[in-house]
């Protein structure tokens, strides 16, 4: 992997799905799962970042192809795939601001399996600010890379490019909802947003231009009560989400 590689990744990877889809799930970045073999880690890096994409997104349709339904980033669309704990409370919320009830746990898995991302059925894409994977923000899997010796030097060189980049697909593709989880990067947020966020609840933002509507939700693992104020939150802005005739229930 050469620092070619990785800056084709900043430039040319937004996340998985279509960006023609009404709803978008954004976080700050996709994980990767590390295992004791750094050189098979790599290798599986390379293999996803070799995945074709169109407008910056890998169209994960379901089959997913038995060539790549091996890659670490692919696994949460499989058919026995388990829950990704990032991604179910921002699905829930968009569940309940789509159906007007609660879904069961069940529920959100099986969308995640079925739909999340899938360009196809054309409902939610998943997109990330920072396009190199990693296992935790603690953690830095590109060091011995020129120009990528550290975390800290690589956000600073790209993170606000990219919220702009963001931004400028919001207005570009004007999707109906984009739900941002993680109330960490709020300020680039708003950089997509182009506007500071009105604050619903504690932790919880809203905000709408002429086409989009905008959430900000922290992970539940940082809010009390998670679920009950996720509900609470999504009573208060339900109104003011315009979905398209064909998802409504």
């Amino acid at each position: 992997m050469t620092a070619k590689d990785l800056n084709d990744r900043i430039n040319n990877f937004w996340g998985y799905g279509s960006l023609e889809s009404p709803t978008w799930l954004v976080g700050m970045e996709e994980g990767f799962c590390v295992t004791s073999d750094t050189a098979a880690d790599r290798k599986m890096l390379e293999r996803q970042f070799l995945l074709p994409t169109a407008n910056g997104m890998f169209d994960a349709s379901r089959p997913i192809d038995k060539d790549i339904c091996d890659l670490t980033n692919l696994s949460p669309f499989l058919p026995n795939a388990k829950l990704q704990r990032t991604w179910e409370f921002p699905i829930t919320l968009y569940m309940f601001l789509r159906k007007g009830k609660v879904s069961h746990g069940d529920e959100v898995v099986d969308f995640q399996r079925s739909t999340l991302a899938d360009g196809k059925k054309n409902e939610v894409a998943t997109l990330e600010l920072m396009p190199l994977p990693s296992p935790s923000t603690s953690a830095w899997l590109y060091g011995d890379i020129q120009g990528f010796e550290t975390r800290k030097s690589y956000l600073k060189a790209y993170k606000r490019a990219r919220a702009h980049g963001l931004r400028e697909l919001v207005e570009k593709y004007s999707p109906k909802l984009v739900i941002f989880y993680s109330v960490g990067y709020l300020r680039d947020w708003e950089v997509v947003n182009g506007k500071m966020f009105e604050e619903v609840m504690h932790q919880m933002y809203f905000s709408k231009t002429e086409k989009t509507s905008l959430c900000v939700i922290p992970q539940p693992r940082y809010l009390p009560r998670a679920y009950e104020r996720l509900y609470e939150y999504a009573e208060k802005i339900k109104g003011r989400i315009d979905f398209p005739d064909s998802l409504r229930i």
